[in-house]
């Protein structure tokens, strides 16, 4: 098994972009109980084009699209924010997760990055032991999207 995370092509970046859209609303609704539509309403729909201090990678295993990662940098703060870090559900559980964070780390370290934050849904169980094992830290807790905001400090730390 060859884990990489690669930059994605526009093309790639208006699929994964619709798909981690979807899917946070699918994961919103599951945590608030709120309806999907009403949610892709007052979202106003997925990002349509890369800003600057966003990172968008594929996760790729042997060549093949297993997931991806979407990052906005601070570079002024040092700091990064993942907005969305996914693995196809055959993929889980392998300590494939744990390799793309360390990737993921690394590249964020090489651009100057010296702290991360991330959020999870507090049902995502298996996501929250992987972020613990990592290291990250819980900041806070919104009770109206039951969801955690995690952060951790990889100024010099090889994840």
């Amino acid at each position: 098994m060859s884990i990489q995370l690669r930059t994605q092509t526009p093309e790639e970046f208006l699929k994964v972009a619709e798909f981690s859209f979807n899917n946070f609303v699918d994961e919103t609704a599951k945590s608030t109980g709120e309806v999907p539509s009403a949610l892709k309403d007052k979202l106003g729909g997925p990002p349509t084009k890369i800003w600057n201090d966003d990172v968008w990678f594929l996760v790729e295993n042997d060549g093949s699209q297993i997931g991806f990662v979407w990052v906005q940098l601070k570079p002024k703060e040092k700091t990064a924010f993942g907005y969305d870090i996914y693995l196809d559900p055959q993929f889980r559980s392998q300590g494939i997760g744990r390799k793309v964070m360390t990737e993921c780390g690394k590249k964020l370290n090489a651009l100057g990055i010296e702290s991360v934050e991330i959020c999870v849904f507090e049902h995502n169980e298996i996501a929250r032991r992987l972020y613990a094992s990592l290291g990250f830290q819980e900041k806070k807790f919104d009770e109206q999207r039951r969801q955690f905001t995690l952060s951790l400090n990889i100024q010099g730390f090889d994840l």
